[in-house]
């Protein structure tokens, strides 16, 4: 059985996703602090080394967060989708594995947004009574396949299960 790697374009994807936040909330983080300290009546000089130290680290985890894990989860995402279950694998730090058997699965649903779209990627969600899975970015073309296929066999299982 070969896995399937997501599409390479998913650390694009996760990037900039995660782009977006961290220019956010660095600049509201350093803007405050850079007010603050104008101020000169908030901060007195151990706080502010304090208040400065922490925000160093909420930014550094932030870019840690853009720069290092997509390339990381990319490594690490993997799934195979079989006659029978549906199996990946993610996680950066603690691998999981999920096996959703077919006749499981309740629906299937197809979500692109605004950065996906310019990469041509979607996330399959796959639900069952125990919960939602999802499988990101992978290419639209391959994720209508898939969904397609999963309908198809679902019916299959429930057309048998009523014989």
């Amino acid at each position: 059985m070969e896995y399937n790697k997501l599409n390479i374009n998913s650390k694009k994807a996760w990037f900039i996703a995660r782009a977006i936040p961290t220019i956010i909330i660095s600049a509201i983080l350093i803007g405050g602090d850079y007010y603050l300290t104008k101020k000169g009546d908030f901060f007195n000089d151990t706080s502010s080394l304090l208040a400065n130290i922490a925000i160093g680290v909420i930014i550094f985890l932030m870019l840690l967060n853009t720069i290092v894990y997509p390339s990381l989860e990319y490594k690490q995402w993997r799934y195979i989708i079989t006659k029978d279950k549906i199996e990946f694998s993610e996680g950066i730090y603690w691998i999981s594995t999920v096996v959703i058997p077919i006749v499981r699965v309740q629906h299937i649903k197809i979500n692109q947004g605004p950065i996906n779209r310019k990469f041509n990627l979607a996330n399959l969600h796959i639900y069952t009574a125990g919960g939602s899975y999802r499988i990101p970015n992978i290419e639209m073309k391959k994720a209508e396949e898939i969904s397609d296929f999963l309908k198809d066999k679902v019916k299959e299982k429930v057309t048998e299960n009523d014989r």
